[in-house]
C-alpha cells in the first residue's frame, strides 16, 4: 500500500470511529432511539444543549443578534431602510423585521424572538431530512442532529444557516417539486448572495431544469424588484461594494501562511478589530495576497462554468445526490478562494451534504464519512470561535496554539473540498450512467485507490462498526432525479 493509499485509510478509519460515537449519542443507540418520536426528542435534546451553550459558555454570541436587532431600530423618518445594515441584501431586512415587529422595540425580547425563528426553519428542515430519511431516522437526520450542538450557537444567532437550510431542502424536493427547489434557492440568494451560484447546479438535471430555472427565475424577479423599490440601486450593490472593500480576515485559508508567521514573530504584521466588524491582518505582504485571492475566485468562477457546462451538456440525467456533490463543491470552492472564512460559512456545508447522505444508496458511505469530518471540521471551529479566539487575535506566548487550531481547521476543509470536487467532477463526466460499486451513484469511470477507500470498506472493523446504520438509513429511489432506482447494500 503507498504511503498516500495508506494516510486515506488512516482517515477513512477515523471518521468510521467518530461516526460511531455519533450513532451511539444521537443515532440508533441514543437513549431516545426506541421512544415513539425519537427523531423530534433527539431534536429538542440538541437544540437544548445548544441553547445551554449560548446561554453560559458562549453568551458573547448574542452581540450579534443584537447588531441586527440595532440596526434594525435605527429605521425610522430620519434613516431610511437603504441606510441601514448596507453590507447585508436588502431582502435580509425583511427577514429581521419579522422579530423586530415581534419584540415590539425591545432588543432583548428581540434576541429570543430571532432564535426561536431560527429554530423554526430548523425544525422544518428536520421534518423534512426525517421524512426522507425512511421509516426510522438514519444517517443523513443523526448528522444533522449532532450538527447544531458541534457547529455551535452560532447556528442560532446567524441567518447565514437559512441559506444553507434552503439549499438544502432544494435537494430534498429537487424530484418532487423542482420549480420550489428553484424558489428555495433564489432566496437563499436574496439573503446572502453566494446560493446564486447554486443555480446552474441545480437546474442540471435536463428532466427538471426548466421548471427549476422558472422557480428560480421568477423570484429572484421579485426579489430585485422588491428591493429596488423599497431602497433603489445603490443598496441593492452595497453588499458586494461591502465584500470588495474588505481587507484579508484571519480566518481565511489565504491568511494562513502570514497568520503562521505572525503566531511567532508578531512585528511587523497587526491584527486589528476593522470596520468591518471582523478581525484582519495587515503588514508586508497581505494587500498582495488579497490580490491573489481576488485571481483565485476568477480561475475557480471559469472552473465553475466548466462545471456547469460538464454537468448541463454531458450528464442531463443527474441524481440529486449527484446534485448535492456539486453544490458541496461549489460551495467549499467560494470559501476556499475567500478572502474571508467567518465561522458562520460551515453552514452553508451540513444542510447540504446530510441533504446528499438522504438522496444516496445506502451503499455510498464516502458521503456519510465526508460529512462526519465536516462535524468534525465545525467542532474545530467553535474550539476557535468564541472559546479560544483570544488565542488568535491577542498578541502572546499562546498564539502558536490557536494558530495551529486555524490550520487544523482550514487543511481539513481543503481535504474536504478535493474530495467533493474529484466526486463532483467523475458525476459529470460523459459516459452512460452507471453505479460504482465501490461508492453508490458515480460516472462510469473506475474508482482510484483513495476513491475506493473513501467509498468502500478498508477494514473489517469498518464493516463492523455501524451495522444499526445500515437499517435505520433505507435506500430510496425517490432521491434520485432520473427514474432509475438506487442499489441497497448491507455495508451503510
Amino acid at each position: 500500500m503507498s504511503r498516500s493509499a495508506g494516510f486515506h485509510a488512516w482517515v477513512v478509519r477515523q471518521a468510521d470511529r467518530v461516526w460511531e460515537i455519533i450513532d451511539i449519542l444521537v443515532g440508533t443507540d441514543a437513549p431516545w432511539a426506541r421512544t415513539r418520536r425519537p427523531t423530534v426528542v433527539g431534536w429538542v435534546v440538541t437544540r437544548a444543549v445548544m441553547l445551554l451553550l449560548l446561554f453560559s459558555l458562549e453568551r458573547t454570541i448574542i452581540n450579534d443578534v443584537l447588531y441586527y436587532g440595532a440596526g434594525m431600530a435605527q429605521i425610522g423618518p430620519d434613516t431610511p431602510v437603504a441606510a441601514v445594515l448596507r453590507e447585508y441584501p436588502t431582502p435580509v431586512l425583511a427577514l429581521l423585521a419579522v422579530p423586530r415587529l415581534l419584540s415590539g422595540g425591545n432588543l432583548t425580547v428581540y434576541v429570543g424572538v430571532f432564535i426561536a425563528m431560527i429554530l423554526a426553519f430548523d425544525a422544518l428542515f428536520t421534518a423534512l431530512l426525517r421524512r426522507r430519511s425512511g421509516a426510522r431516522p438514519g444517517v443523513a437526520v443523526a448528522l444533522w442532529l449532532v450538527a447544531g450542538p458541534v457547529l455551535g450557537p452560532i447556528a442560532l444567532t446567524r441567518f447565514d444557516v437559512i441559506p444553507g437550510l434552503a439549499a438544502g431542502a432544494a435537494i430534498l424536493i429537487l424530484g418532487s417539486r423542482p420549480r420550489t427547489a428553484g424558489a428555495l434557492v433564489a432566496v437563499g440568494a436574496a439573503v446572502t448572495l453566494w446560493p446564486a451560484i447554486l443555480i446552474p447546479v441545480l437546474a442540471a438535471p435536463a428532466r427538471t431544469r426548466l421548471r427549476v430555472l422558472t422557480g428560480a427565475v421568477v423570484t429572484g424577479i421579485v426579489v430585485v424588484v422588491a428591493s429596488l423599490a423599497v431602497a433603489g440601486w445603490d443598496r441593492l450593490l452595497s453588499p458586494l461594494n461591502y465584500q470588495a472593500d474588505r481587507g484579508l480576515q484571519i480566518e481565511s485559508i489565504a491568511a494562513l501562511p502570514l497568520m503562521v508567521i505572525w503566531s511567532v514573530a508578531h512585528n511587523p504584521w497587526q491584527i486589528t478589530f476593522s470596520k468591518f466588524i471582523t478581525s484582519e491582518i495587515s503588514g508586508p505582504g497581505a494587500s498582495a495576497i488579497s490580490a491573489v485571492t481576488t485571481l483565485a475566485t476568477a480561475v475557480v468562477a471559469v472552473f465553475l462554468v466548466v462545471l456547469w457546462w460538464r454537468a448541463w451538456r454531458r450528464r442531463p440525467q443527474l441524481t440529486a445526490a449527484q446534485v448535492g456533490w456539486l453544490m458541496l463543491a461549489v460551495t467549499t470552492l467560494f470559501i476556499l478562494t475567500n478572502k474571508v472564512f467567518s465561522p458562520q460559512y460551515l453552514l452553508w456545508l451540513s444542510p447540504v451534504a446530510v441533504a446528499t447522505i438522504a438522496c444516496s444508496p445506502r451503499s455510498d458511505l464516502a458521503v456519510r464519512r465526508w460529512t462526519v469530518l465536516l462535524v468534525v471540521d465545525g467542532l474545530i471551529t467553535q474550539v476557535i470561535y468564541p472559546n479560544s479566539y483570544v488565542m488568535v487575535i491577542t498578541p502572546a506566548w499562546y498564539n502558536p496554539i490557536g494558530v495551529a487550531l486555524l490550520v487544523l481547521r482550514d487543511v481539513l476543509l481543503v481535504g474536504l473540498t478535493w474530495y467533493a470536487v474529484r466526486r463532483a467532477w467523475q458525476a459529470t463526466a460523459a459516459g452512460p450512467l452507471t453505479t460504482d460499486p465501490a461508492g453508490g451513484d458515480e460516472a462510469g469511470q473506475p474508482s482510484d485507490s483513495a476513491s475506493s477507500s473513501w467509498s468502500g470498506s478498508v477494514a473489517s472493523s469498518s464493516n463492523s462498526s455501524t451495522p444499526s446504520s445500515s437499517s435505520s438509513s433505507p435506500s430510496r429511489s425517490s432521491g434520485s432525479v432520473s427514474s432509475r432506482s438506487s442499489p441497497s447494500s448491507s455495508t451503510a
